[in-house]
C-alpha cells in the first residue's frame, strides 16, 4: 500500500479551496492556497500554504513552508510558519497525524494530513493555549487544479 508521501507525489502542483476554523463560525471565509513540489528521489514533499482573508487588516493570516519527508525513523514534518518563531519539528504518532517533538513549540501543536481521494488534500492545524488540550482550529480542504 502506498504511504503518505507516496499518495502526494501522485498529485503535486496547486491545490486551491477553503480554510476554516471548525469552532466558531464568527470568521469570514478564507480561501486556501497550497503548493505541493516532490522532494529530489521521492524522499517527500514540500508545502507551501497560505490562507488568504478578506480581512484588510489580516489579509494572509496563514503562511507556512513546510517539508515532509521519509527519515530512518518514520515520516516527520518540518513547519516554517508565521505563527511561531522557529521550525518546528513534528513526527508521526498516527497515519497522517504528526506531533510537534517536545519544546519544538511555544505551544501544544499538531498537524493533520490527509488525502481522501485522487486530486484532493486536507491540511489541519490542531493546536491549545500552553498547558491546554489539542482541539482542531483550521482545516485547510483544497483540490488540485493543475
Amino acid at each position: 500500500a502506498d504511504d503518505l508521501v507516496d499518495r502526494l507525489l501522485a498529485q503535486t502542483g496547486l491545490h486551491v479551496g477553503t480554510d476554516r476554523d471548525p469552532t466558531t463560525d464568527d470568521r469570514a471565509p478564507q480561501a486556501a492556497r497550497i503548493m505541493v513540489t516532490a522532494l529530489p528521489g521521492g524522499s517527500g514533499v514540500m508545502f507551501d500554504y497560505e490562507g488568504l482573508s478578506q480581512n484588510q487588516d489580516r489579509p494572509l493570516p496563514h503562511a507556512e513552508h513546510a517539508v515532509l519527508g521519509r527519515t530512518s525513523n518514520g515520516l516527520a514534518l518540518y513547519s516554517a510558519n508565521i505563527h511561531v518563531p522557529g521550525v518546528v519539528e513534528l513526527r508521526e504518532t498516527e497515519p497522517g497525524h504528526f506531533d510537534a517533538v517536545e519544546g519544538a513549540s511555544p505551544f501544544p501543536l499538531a498537524i493533520r494530513i490527509e488525502v481522501p481521494s485522487a486530486r484532493r488534500l486536507v491540511y489541519s492545524w490542531l493546536f491549545a493555549e500552553p498547558g491546554g488540550e489539542l482541539a482542531v482550529r483550521n482545516i485547510g480542504d483544497v483540490t488540485l487544479v493543475d
